[in-house]
């Protein structure tokens, strides 16, 4: 299947982009942090944020005043919105995302897209048969330090790779009961960055081994005490098509961690990615030819996990092609589903989905000339 933008060159807004929200949980800060980068240069406006839960509407405009607070999506998907964000919870993506298209909106939807891959390949083809892009998170590939490792690993810095491991954990959730009892688990709801980022260095997965346990048997989550939880620790083994071996923990009993995001290690060398491959701090490499490890910062330091939103809206400005291959997210979904069923049989289980490996994206160079690290070097 040809990738979402492949397919679609539109032409350029005369306008900002008007931008919807459906869900009003946490994550809409971080997406809205986003937009008050993209309001200020005249590419975007704020439209509608669907809120269900009417309780956290004074809370809202408390810290946005003048938000456009509606109770229901319909108020959303009918709104002259130009794209709508979905950050409601993972089990309403696949739905909110076919209504959203129908209506003819592009969208930004939160990981997982879908929860089988059946699904996933239907929502492409409509994104695809009524030309509207579809950008499905996490937007690890858009961040200019991951660029930096990629192109490492593409260009053979460090030989051929044949281990990785990473990891991304955190204390589960206080909030949202969904976290840990909708069938989602830690390696969809987290291990997915990681899972993203070791298939897009490694290429296309074709064999998992998972196995789950649990560290807490009940939660106190938004004042009640919850029993009958999802398994909170996950490990997987994966199997790249190249040969390569990786391997990832993720879980919602992690307090705190200090170690790299990414591992990888080569015929000629290892490659770090310090810090979460979300919000990565650096990248350090040791090689043959150097013999010696070399450190790299952040490129950007302001990058937020959120970019897909400004890829978006940049490219309905600018008439360019987004920056965004689906095969790479609909193949996630099939190996998490792989993940699912090992987890069960305690098998191997075996992925035929695949997406056309590619070398790292262009990357900005980096900018010396930064007076100010809290701002992006183009909005300085």
């Amino acid at each position: 299947m040809a990738s979402n933008s492949e397919k679609i060159l539109l032409k350029p807004l005369d306008r900002p982009v008007k931008v919807g929200f459906l869900g009003a949980g946490n994550v809409l800060w971080a997406y809205l942090q986003l937009m008050d980068r993209l309001i200020p240069q005249g590419i975007a406006i704020e439209g509608p944020i669907a809120a269900r839960n009417q309780s956290v509407w004074e809370g809202i405009q408390a810290r946005r005043p003048g938000a456009e607070l509606v109770c229901d999506v319909e108020s959303v998907l009918t709104s002259d919105s130009d794209v709508i964000v979905i950050i409601t919870s993972p089990d309403s993506h696949c739905d909110l995302t076919r209504r959203a298209l129908e209506m003819g909106k592009h969208v930004v939807v939160e990981k997982p897209i879908a929860g089988t891959i059946k699904e996933a390949h239907g929502l492409a083809d409509l994104a695809n048969s009524k030309e509207l892009y579809l950008l499905a998170a996490p937007f690890i590939e858009l961040s200019p330090t991951f660029q930096l490792l990629w192109s490492f690993v593409s260009d053979g810095r460090i030989g051929t790779v044949h281990s990785a491991r990473a990891l991304y954990g955190n204390s589960g959730s206080n909030w949202a009961e969904w976290y840990h009892n909708s069938s989602i688990g830690p390696l969809a709801e987290i291990g997915i960055y990681n899972l993203k980022s070791l298939a897009l260095l490694l290429g296309p997965i074709v064999e998992v081994t998972s196995r789950e346990a649990s560290a807490y048997s009940e939660r106190v989550i938004a004042g009640k005490r919850i029993k009958n939880l999802d398994p909170d620790v996950n490990h997987v083994i994966l199997r790249h098509a190249d040969g390569a071996l990786s391997s990832i923990v993720s879980s919602h009993a992690i307090k705190a961690y200090r170690r790299p995001a990414i591992e990888l290690y080569g015929t000629e060398g290892t490659a770090n990615l310090l810090g979460d491959d979300w919000d990565p701090e650096g990248v350090d490499i040791w090689t043959d030819e150097k013999s010696c490890w070399q450190s790299y910062a952040a490129m950007d330091r302001t990058w937020l996990w959120t970019d897909g939103l400004a890829n978006l809206v940049n490219c309905l400005k600018s008439g360019e092609l987004v920056i965004n291959d689906l095969q790479v997210d609909i193949h996630l979904i099939e190996v998490l589903e792989a993940a699912r069923r090992s987890s069960k049989s305690g098998h191997t289980e075996a992925v035929d989905s695949s997406f056309d490996r590619v070398k790292a994206y262009p990357r900005a160079e980096y900018r010396h000339r930064v007076h100010d690290r809290t701002r992006p070097a183009d909005l300085q």
